[in-house]
């Protein structure tokens, strides 16, 4: 009797197992768990922090060195794209809820570093309580035709993903530590 039941037992969880994984199926490229955004956290705050780095205004008083940036290999490496980008337009978002933010919209220069940004345009928002806020006012439309590389990753935000970001100036340093980082890219 309690042969049978052991036998029994390991029928049942056989039979279980194989059922769970014939239900799993294979997973579309778009659904495996690394593609899916995750949520905005303040670790993740900390690398894609949605700041255009002084330097891209050509203000870098620490003259920071690419190459030995830990958070410029940390972005590279979990950055769902890398692109090099042209300032199309500037402008302001209205509304009160926006409370004088600034919207602007980059033209992706093809191919991207890392990832695929695609053809369309991108549109960072820069809000009034962002440390690029004042950089962005004072350069305004000036600014309109300059270069910079974007960092870019898209997180869940609800039932919606929200871009989160980080620019540098487009210089072959950052280049240059954007090709030796992206080996990273298979770590992540």
């Amino acid at each position: 009797m309690i042969l049978r039941l052991f036998w029994l037992f390991r029928a049942l969880l056989f039979v279980t197992l194989a059922g769970a994984a014939g239900c799993s199926g294979a997973r579309g490229a778009s659904e495996t768990p690394a593609s899916r955004p995750v949520g905005y956290s303040p670790e993740e705050a900390v690398l894609f922090d949605d700041v255009l780095a002084p330097a891209v205004f050509g203000f870098d008083p620490e003259g920071r060195n690419p190459a030995r940036d830990p958070k410029l290999r940390e972005r590279t490496r979990r950055a769902d794209f890398v692109a090099a980008a042209r300032v199309e337009t500037v402008s302001r978002v209205g509304g009160i809820e926006n409370r004088g933010a600034y919207e602007i919209t980059l033209a992706p220069a093809a191919p991207s570093l890392i990832g695929d940004v695609g053809t369309a345009p991108i549109v960072l928002r820069v809000s009034s309580t962002s440390p690029s806020y004042a950089w962005v006012d004072g350069a305004g439309v000036k600014w309109v035709g300059s270069r910079l590389v974007v960092f870019g990753r898209r997180y869940r935000d609800g039932n919606a993903t929200t871009l989160h970001f980080r620019c540098e100036p487009d210089t072959a340093e950052v280049r240059a530590a954007v090709e030796r980082n992206a080996g990273l890219r298979a770590l992540r």
